[in-house]
């Protein structure tokens, strides 16, 4: 993993300055000419202070270069300090979205209503730039929807996702709609290997995929844990050794 860097803003392109705890920010610039994204490497650290941080260096490089910053999806207790930072902020317009046009949580806790989020991540905008909560939605998260899968035998979500190689901070909620029916939400740009690979790594007959409509509501069902078994961290951890990775520290 790389260590914070100062990445500068050449020929319409600025890509952000990251840092949180595998946290990879997602950098927008937005210029007369082109539009792209890029997700950055970030320096490792569990530090809520790290994560805020992050935010706040990212809202000072989208002020300063006219771009749009994306954090990666958080838990509540984390989005709510973010979101509490960026109160009564005129240089930048933050959203928090959860996909499938959900609302935030009336509390941090577990508890989740119908109609309201868990994870999280915040659009972050030059306030001059017209960014509305809709767009930064719609842009921003991807809803997919996986049809015959036997929940109850299937690999649970998230360890699936991770062995395809997607990283959860790129993974909102997962919503069993019904024992054969998960709704979940996705950084857009991991979207195509979701529907490509995904259904390798589960159980059912006829394993379908397919992208929610941006209008359509998120349905109300039990949310997964975002949380890798035991197994499938030492599988990852001892692709690392493999791979010849050393943390220090």
């Amino acid at each position: 993993m790389m260590t914070m860097s100062a990445w500068s803003c050449m020929a319409a392109t600025s890509l952000a300055l990251a840092a949180s705890s595998s946290y990879a920010f997602q950098s927008t610039c937005i210029s007369s000419i082109s539009r792209k994204s890029r997700t950055l490497p970030t320096a490792p650290t569990t530090s809520l202070n790290g994560v805020i941080e992050a935010a706040e260096t990212l809202a000072a490089e989208a002020a300063d270069t006219w771009s749009i910053q994306v954090t990666p999806f958080l838990e509540p207790s984390d989005a709510s300090k973010i979101e509490e930072n960026f109160q009564d902020r005129g240089d930048v317009i933050c959203f928090r979205v959860f996909g499938g046009r959900r609302l935030t949580p009336e509390s941090d806790n577990d508890t989740v209503k119908p109609g309201e989020g868990r994870r999280s991540r915040f659009v972050i905008a030059h306030a001059d730039l017209g960014m509305d909560a809709g767009t930064a939605e719609e842009e921003y998260c991807t809803v997919i929807r996986c049809e015959n899968v036997n929940v109850a035998t299937s690999n649970t979500f998230p360890n699936a996702l991770a062995s395809i190689g997607v990283q959860l901070d790129n993974v909102g909620d997962i919503v069993v709609e019904d024992s054969n029916t998960v709704c979940f939400v996705v950084a857009p740009d991991v979207t195509k290997p979701c529907l490509r690979l995904l259904s390798k790594e589960l159980v059912g007959t006829g394993v379908s995929l397919s992208v929610v409509d941006s209008h359509e509501f998120m349905p109300h069902g039990e949310m997964q844990e975002m949380k890798l078994s035991r197994v499938l961290e030492r599988q990852m951890e001892r692709k690392k050794l493999d791979a010849g990775y050393v943390q220090f520290g």
